[in-house]
């Protein structure tokens, strides 16, 4: 999944979003000291838990939903019939249903844990399961199109035929998916055209989140600003671009109630401003990749280092080619282009040396990574040698496109411009600030662009969500940004998805294969893997019957579990 131009993390190997503030604000606030001598507050009625965003939030519809930052109160808000244990990594566990598998993996039948209301009271059940698929893998209007990740339940038998009807889904459980069967209120069966290794794992993104059927169908394409889930946190208010705020939902089912009064999401926010607020105990956490400046104080700072934590990602930075037209639609300037950049010194001036030079689509933390792939080295020579062979005349004229939003994503431009320059290629820059019109762009390949920054953080841990979701054919103009392909990669990754789980080690072998395609032509210029950072105030806790204790920052794939959060002064 790609960022929204700059999050904060859960300090883990998975997905980041937002740039997450944790404070302890509202009401009508007493003066009180944290834990390490400075002044904060506590409001009347409980804490509060405030998280900011340097952008701001998307959506709360799953049938929008595309960005990381959207997924933190959506998270809070929706369950799925399955999640991740927070205390194990990827360990796909029960969320509001258990599940029973055929040895085959073609058939899984969900048994939905009775006495599940939404926020307002409806009862969860089958049907509102199946519409929820349903309405996620239509192209039926939804606020402009059908939904961006319906592709992800490709595998369900009548997927195509659902797909491309134009239909719209149904409260009662009638049409839609035909491998999707409501076999009484509790009970639901999935039904798979081919055995899918990591098909829990779609289950378990916010695409796939239960809504409520009577409140989605009498919203429509407005749901977004009404959402009704069944998770521990409810919408109470939304002032799109500055604030939202949720408050506990009283007909919660699970074990692990809310402990504060209400979350508050601050949308637009810098990160300067950000870090301003931690140095004064306003804000509890604050989240990454931080950036060059951040990491700077972070260094010169005793107490801030002290409240600093990081951990590898699986996180991805490249940019893409738009390969539709020439010249990059010849893997020799391609090549050139990688030659000509030099990742290592973009990781030491932009980062302050937080990643690894990358060199294959895949991050070191997902199996399938090649350890004997090496990425492209720095050999200015050898670039203007490979665009002499490719007939490329010089100066060559090109326009990249990038995220404006932060100094560090500017600073990337820049370095990239200056050292294409020693080849003979012209950048022409062009910054995009806002989320809302950056990925629009960067996903038509027929805007004026031919090279673009982007990054990835992973949906789920398995090869799939990188190789399938930006280099398949089948994800144009989505997440495949500038439409690579290559017929023998897409074979080697159709067939490889096509495996069940029982069979890991073929897959690992026949993604390694498609990954060499793809290093060998260039498909990006591969610039490095990040990893994850924060600053975590001494006052936030997680709930102390959380196995994972301080797990609860450090999840690979989920955001942080807010209602097994407290604040502790």
């Amino acid at each position: 999944m790609r960022t929204k131009l700059r999050w904060a993390t859960t300090l883990s190997t998975g997905l980041v979003a937002l740039s997450l503030v944790l404070s302890s604000c509202g009401g009508q606030p007493a003066a009180k000291t944290g834990g390490n001598g400075t002044t904060t507050t506590q409001p009347q009625g409980g804490p509060t838990i405030t998280t900011a965003f340097t952008s701001n939030i998307e959506t709360l519809d799953p049938a929008k939903w595309t960005d990381m930052t959207s997924m933190y109160p959506m998270e809070m808000i929706y369950d799925t019939l399955v999640t991740y244990d927070p205390a194990q990594g990827s360990k796909i566990v029960p969320d509001v249903a258990t599940w029973d598998v055929t040895p085959d993996g073609l058939k899984y039948t969900f048994h939905i844990k009775p006495g599940i209301k939404f926020s307002n009271g409806d009862p969860l059940d089958a049907y509102a399961v199946k519409y929820s698929l349903d309405r996620v893998t239509s192209k039926s209007p939804i606020g402009g199109g059908g939904a961006p990740y319906g592709f992800a339940y490709s595998a369900i038998q009548g997927y195509k035929e659902w797909n491309s009807s134009g239909q719209k889904a149904s409260p009662d459980g009638k049409g839609g998916l035909a491998g999707v069967k409501v076999i009484d209120p509790q009970t639901l069966e999935i039904d798979l055209s081919t055995p899918q290794a990591f098909f829990l794992n779609t289950l378990a993104l916010m695409s796939a989140a239960i809504v409520d059927p009577k409140v989605a169908e009498q919203y429509g394409k407005d749901f977004s600003t009404h959402a009704v889930g069944s998770g521990p946190f409810k919408l109470d208010s939304w002032q799109q671009g500055l604030q939202m705020t949720l408050v506990p939902n009283p007909n919660y089912w699970g074990p692990n109630k809310p402990k504060v009064a209400k979350l508050v999401l601050k949308e637009n926010v810098s990160d300067t401003l950000q870090l301003l607020q931690f140095r004064q105990g306003e804000l509890d956490f604050v989240g990454g990749p931080l950036t060059t400046a951040e990491y700077a104080q972070v260094l010169s700072d005793p107490k801030l280092k002290n409240d600093y934590f990081k951990v590898g990602g699986n996180i991805i930075y490249y940019l893409a080619f738009n390969t539709t037209k020439p010249p990059f639609n010849n893997p020799l300037v391609r090549q050139a282009v990688n030659y000509a950049i030099d990742k290592q010194q973009i990781i030491q001036n932009i980062t302050n040396g937080r990643g690894q030079v990358m060199s294959q689509p895949l991050p070191p933390g997902i199996p399938g990574y090649d350890p004997s792939l090496q990425p492209y080295p720095y050999d200015p020579a050898k670039a203007k040698q490979l665009l002499q062979q490719a007939g490329v005349k010089l100066p060559l004229k090109v326009t990249m496109i990038y995220p404006s939003n932060t100094q560090d994503h500017i600073r990337t431009a820049q370095m990239v411009q200056q050292q294409l320059q020693q080849i003979g290629i012209d950048v022409s820059l062009q910054g995009i600030s806002q989320v809302g019109t950056y990925w629009p762009t960067e996903d038509d390949p027929t805007k004026p662009w031919e090279i673009a920054w982007t990054d990835w953080f992973q949906d789920y841990p398995d090869a799939q969500d990188f190789l399938y979701n930006l280099l398949s054919k089948d994800a144009f103009n989505s997440t495949n940004v500038g439409n690579w392909t290559d017929p023998t990669f897409e074979q080697l990754v159709t067939k490889a998805d096509s495996l069940p789980a029982s069979q890991q080690e073929q897959r690992v072998q026949l993604f390694q294969q498609a990954e060499k395609i793809a290093h060998d032509q260039a498909s990006w210029v591969f610039l490095y893997y990040g990893w994850y950072d924060a600053l975590i105030q001494p006052w936030l806790r997680p709930d102390p019957h959380d196995p994972a204790g301080l797990g609860v920052y450090l999840h690979p794939v989920s955001t942080p579990r807010f209602n097994m959060m407290s604040v502790q002064k």
